[in-house]
């Protein structure tokens, strides 16, 4: 257990540090992003995330993370375009 969560804290350091030089390079990006509701945000910590870092335990969960990533993202980009921010 104690490996998972060095992983999935590593996994998310990663992932705060490409989104914010993301957000430095990309303004707009940014300003999206604050708008997107709190909903989507957690569901990207706390159901791909850590089954993008469950791949170091078995080889199916990053497969299926990717599955959720992409399903996520979708419905991101459906959210943003309804908003009228993309």
């Amino acid at each position: 257990m104690l490996s998972f969560l060095g992983v999935y804290a590593a996994v998310m350091l990663l992932h705060a540090w490409e989104s914010r030089r993301e957000f430095r390079r990309h303004p707009e990006k940014a300003a999206r992003y604050e708008a997107l509701p709190l909903g989507y945000k957690l569901a990207c910590c706390f159901a791909v995330m850590p089954l993008l870092a469950a791949g170091g335990f078995h080889e199916a969960w990053p497969v299926v993370g990717l599955v959720f990533f992409f399903v996520l993202e979708s419905a991101c980009l459906r959210w943003y375009r309804k908003a009228g921010l993309y």
